[in-house]
């Protein structure tokens, strides 16, 4: 008894036992009668050990319980090598299990981190066996007992894994020599805990009628938060493996199929099983949102395994990405300058990932969509969208990309600065299929972006930002900003911000460059597209098609009317109409404008093949105004008479009314007085004179012509 009138409890140790004990310990080879002292005194420690921790589970006043759990992790470290009884033998095994399930998601340097991690397990058994013995079935089970004093047998404060973690801590710190081995040991002991947290929820996942499982995983998925919490430090792989707890992707589909097998309560025991699972996923994303707040050594690493699931880099179920993606987006970015910093950085690590992954499969994808593309061919179906998904192999590798772009984008529309991340990344070589998710998606970002900082703003400051090389994302963007429905025109500060971008971004001889102006071409003044429609027709054939198609795109119902301004004194009408463009393309001045001849009739043979926009009724609408300004004095175009032709051979449906009305209206107008439009007036009559249609000939507009024209007709085209 001491003088305090406490009792003293003293251990004492024969010589035998020290001298077998310090041979053991440094590893000297023993003789046989000492090897066998030695593996009955492991032996016997290893029993000893087990019943410390099954009394200090079955303990009924919490303090005893809680002094049994802080000897045991004591004794976990100091016995180090010695192999667990048969009675918490499980639990080591579940440890072990639960390792190389971790080790079976990783590669390359993480794969190595993980043998580490399972050459841990094995050199301290019984420091796994004590991480995962309340989640080890039968064991748990047995162990787990309400307090008298009413006491949680899994709280944190009489938690044994929370004990022989704390125990590593404080031996990490405590380390005079080598202190790096064991900081290294505590990391390895929380990533085994992690992972037994991680393993019991899979279990319970895949057998979903197992209750023994499901309690189990319950009760360690809700300790978790409250262990991570109490523990002195965190790392960035254990923060990995709580990421893990969101791969519930298998359950989540079993609890969707439905078999004339399953039974009733096959079918609710499946879906409570995923209701379960995705409340553990949730908890898991908390976890990451609390060490994001509240560890700032750590803070980085949480946000990237957050980024990481809602980008589907991490797999998860689609409604735990989409709660990642809210989590990111909603909480943490908002919370303060240093948290939306890290998830940038975070997002834009992803997007790395993406590019990668687009330039290494780049060749497989290409081959496959020229293979897919031949077979299509041969086959006689139409070519689709460029935007869509050429073959299986790209359509795959389009679902892997989009979800860190869409994520990445979320993010430019609350910083439009790292728009330029995204466009670099997307151009470079090899990257096309990150390209196409971009150029996709690109309509959200771009109306985001108007709504949130103002289309003209927006647009002036993207411009600045793109390169030449990303000149076809920025259009993209451009092409997106401008509002698309018919009651809705750019607006014209939208508009005057595009021809700033024009004459700040000339092409290499000085030019203006049209396709600036193109998104916006519905919302410009008629009479203004009448000045800039030479630019167009001096533009390549796809961006002169693209023009003309934008200027009508708002005009359907116009198509077929060459409108008239309802103040002459004022300019009001906007756009063009399908029937106006081909009035204004046939009176195009090409000499005044430095247009060439030849390029200015292909333009006009160029609407001519576009059937959607330019279809037989339009030529007709367009045909018949100039003939009627015709008879009003002014002159035919000087293609005209070449198109009336051409229209002849394209569309057999307007034959009559050429061979009935627009014949004798020209000669009405005497069409004969010009000498190169006669030309073509007497070509076109030849060639439907005898078209053999049942009551279509030009025979009647021939017979109309005064007798001197009728004989110059029939001198270079005599009748048959």
């Amino acid at each position: 008894v001491g003088e305090d009138g406490r009792r003293i409890l003293s251990f004492s140790l024969s010589d035998k036992v020290l001298e077998a004990g310090v041979m053991a310990a440094e590893s000297d080879e023993l003789k046989d009668s000492v090897k066998a002292f030695a593996d009955q005194s492991k032996l016997a420690a290893s029993k000893a050990f087990s019943r410390v921790l099954f009394s200090a589970s079955n303990a009924r006043s919490e303090a005893v319980a809680d002094m049994g759990k802080q000897l045991a992790a004591r004794l976990a470290w100091t016995l180090s090598g010695v192999k667990p009884s048969i009675e918490i033998e499980s639990a080591h095994s579940m440890a072990v299990k639960s390792v190389e399930g971790a080790m079976s998601k990783n590669d390359g340097k993480k794969k190595e981190s993980a043998a580490e991690l399972l050459s841990f397990v094995e050199s301290h058994p019984l420091v796994s066996s004590c991480l995962t013995f309340d989640m080890t079935p039968n064991i748990s089970s047995q162990a787990v007992h309400p307090k008298e004093d009413g006491g949680q047998p899994n709280s944190p404060a009489s938690s044994l894994s929370l004990r022989v973690l704390n125990e590593a801590y404080v031996c990490s710190t405590d380390a005079d020599d080598d202190e790096r081995l064991h900081e290294k040991k505590y990391e390895q002991c929380l990533d085994v805990y992690v992972s037994t947290v991680v393993n019991a929820c899979n279990m319970a996942n895949k057998k979903p009628n197992d209750n023994e499982r499901k309690r189990i995983a319950n009760l360690a998925a809700s300790a978790l938060p409250h262990h991570l919490v109490s523990l002195p430090a965190l790392t960035p792989s254990s923060l990995n493996l709580v990421g893990a707890m969101c791969d519930i992707d298998e359950i989540s589909k079993k609890a969707l199929i439905k078999s004339s097998k399953q039974t009733i309560a096959e079918s609710a025991a499946a879906h409570a099983a995923k209701a379960a699972a995705e409340k553990r996923a949730t908890a898991a994303l908390l976890i990451l949102r609390d060490v994001a707040f509240q560890r700032d050594a750590v803070r980085q690493s949480a946000i990237d395994c957050a980024v990481a699931i809602a980008a589907g880099r991490l797999p998860a179920s689609q409604p735990i990405e989409d709660k990642a993606l809210k989590l990111v987006m909603n909480v943490i970015y908002p919370k303060n300058a240093d948290c939306a910093n890290k998830v940038v950085e975070s997002a834009s690590k992803e997007l790395e990932h993406a590019a990668i992954f687009s330039i290494e499969n780049h060749e497989r994808i290409s081959k496959a969509n020229k293979a897919n593309a031949r077979k299509k061919e041969k086959s006689g179906h139409a070519i689709r969208s460029p935007l869509l998904p050429q073959s299986e192999e790209e359509k795959h590798a389009l679902d892997r990309v989009r979800k860190p772009v869409v994520l990445f984008m979320a993010l430019c529309v609350r910083r439009p600065e790292i728009i330029k991340i995204i466009m670099e990344m997307s151009c470079e070589e090899g990257a096309d299929v990150l390209a196409k998710a971009v150029k996709t998606n690109m309509p959200k970002l771009a109306k985001a972006a108007a709504v949130k900082h103002g289309a003209a703003n927006i647009a002036l400051k993207v411009s600045d930002m793109a390169s030449e090389a990303e000149i076809p994302l920025f259009l993209s963007f451009l092409d997106n900003i401008a509002p698309a429905t018919e009651k809705s025109l750019p607006s014209q500060e939208l508009i005057d911000a595009c021809h700033e971008i024009q004459r700040k971004r000339l092409d290499a001889n000085g030019d203006a460059d049209p396709q600036f102006v193109i998104p916006v071409l519905s919302g410009m003044k008629r009479e203004e597209l009448v000045r800039k429609l030479p630019e167009f027709v001096k533009a390549k054939d796809d961006i002169f098609k693209s023009s003309l198609r934008r200027m009508s795109e708002r005009l359907a119902k116009y198509a077929l009317i060459f409108r008239i301004e309802p103040d002459q004194t004022e300019t009001t009408l906007r756009g063009m109409s399908s029937c106006e463009v081909m009035v204004y393309l046939h009176q195009l001045d090409f000499n005044a404008v430095g247009l060439p001849q030849p390029r200015y009739l292909e333009s006009i043979q160029l609407c001519l093949e576009d059937d959607n926009l330019f279809n037989d009724q339009v030529i007709q609408a367009a045909l018949d105004h100039i003939s009627g300004k015709f008879l009003e004095g002014e002159p035919l175009p000087l293609a005209y008479m070449r198109t009336v032709i051409l229209t002849c051979s394209k569309h057999e449906s307007l034959h009559s009314w050429i061979c009935h009305v627009l014949l004798p209206r020209l000669v009405e107008g005497r069409v004969y007085n010009y000498k190169r439009q006669w030309e073509g007036w007497m070509r076109c009559a030849k060639s439907l004179e005898n078209t053999g249609d049942h009551g279509v000939s030009s025979l009647e507009a021939i017979q109309k012509l005064p007798d001197e024209q009728l004989k110059l007709y029939r001198a270079k085209y005599p009748r048959k």
